[in-house]
């Protein structure tokens, strides 16, 4: 068993790590830890205990296979535990040859409090390390608020000047709240269209466009909100669904966050009008803020795709904890959002192969 890494004093961490960012991390002082804000868990379970590296190792790509990593939620890791949010990144960096990361998609919410310049210097310094990696990003509700949506901080520092002159950077929407990416890995070409928070009829009237323009290429979407924790459809996700997963003959993939809930839900898709299913698209959420005490303890999603064999395989890890699934542990079960502990590994068929 592992000893999970002890949380550092946040004001002292705070101070080093504005100085150095997230290449090198002081030393932690032991502190008892504490429930992030924001967290609504009934009860806090002890840090798992590392499972089993699965054989072979899921980290490791074989041959022909390459990686998507998902990134989703981190907002109390900006908010009180940014050593978590660099050792994600770091890792990504680190391991990227390993991993044969082709890609990192973030589905929002970079901080807490959209008022809290250190939580956005805090989302800067972790993602600032995914510079030379291709990525995208996109604003969810704590990034831009619910009553009135506001970009302008998102924007200022992840939308337009952060995507432009990129070069997979195919088109940027209303300053940031929308961009679409050009992805060749494999033997695919992929097109990524974001949007943000809450996207009324016009940014979704754009999505479709961006997947009509490229039909060549495979159309991942990604959004902050699409399902309920319960995984029924937000009245976006029921929007998006008609009129872009319906519309769009080449989207195979719906990536979102927004809610506590890790799965993969396929709808099928008539496109020829004969009656018989043409398509099958996996709508998928990832959430994992409410783990743990400390806004997520570092899991993520890996998308393997091993074009070969004709599958997709989706498995979560922790490089903070160094483990393999979350909802594994006894216990996890009797948290207010578990998670059925089969859907943090899953295969499944290649959609578009």
């Amino acid at each position: 068993m592992s000893t999970k890494p002890f949380r550092s004093i946040i004001a002292l961490l705070w101070l080093a790590f504005c100085a150095a960012g997230c290449a090198a991390a002081p030393a932690a002082a032991p502190q008892t830890p504490s429930p992030a804000p924001y967290l609504k868990i009934e009860r806090i379970t002890p840090a798992p205990t590392p499972s089993p590296t699965p054989v072979p190792d899921a980290l490791t790509a074989g041959e022909g296979v390459y990686t998507f990593a998902w990134i989703s939620d981190p907002q109390h890791y900006s908010e009180s535990h940014p050593e978590i949010f660099c050792a994600m990144t770091r890792f990504l960096q680190e391991e990227r040859e390993r991993l044969n990361l082709a890609y990192v998609v973030h589905t929002g919410d970079m901080v807490q409090d959209r008022g809290a310049p250190e939580q956005w210097d805090a989302a800067e310094a972790a993602m600032r390390t995914l510079a030379d990696i291709p990525h995208g990003v996109l604003a969810g509700n704590h990034d831009v608020g619910t009553s009135r949506r506001d970009f302008s901080e998102f924007n200022a520092r992840f939308g337009g000047a952060h995507m432009e002159g990129k070069p997979y950077c195919g088109g940027i929407y209303e300053g940031g709240m929308g961009h679409y990416d050009l992805i060749n890995a494999g033997n695919t070409r992929f097109v990524f269209a974001y949007m943000g928070y809450q996207p009324d009829e016009a940014a979704i009237r754009w999505l479709a466009s961006v997947f009509n323009q490229y039909p060549e290429r495979v159309g991942v979407l990604a959004v902050h909100d699409y399902f309920k924790t319960d995984l029924s459809l937000y009245d976006s996700g029921r929007a998006l669904q008609k009129a872009v997963l319906a519309q769009c003959p080449n989207v195979y993939l719906v990536l979102s966050g927004h809610r506590y809930n890790v799965a993969a839900v396929p709808v099928s898709f008539d496109d020829d009008g004969d009656g018989t299913a043409d398509r099958t698209v996996y709508q998928m959420i990832a959430n994992y803020q409410a783990a743990g005490s400390e806004g997520g303890s570092g899991y993520m999603r890996f998308l393997q795709i091993d074009e070969a064999a004709g599958e997709l395989r989706a498995y979560s890890y922790s490089p903070y904890l160094e483990d393999y699934r979350y909802w594994d542990e006894p216990g996890t079960e009797n948290e207010k959002y578990p998670v059925d502990p089969a859907n943090e590994e899953i295969t499944l068929p290649l959609p578009w192969a």
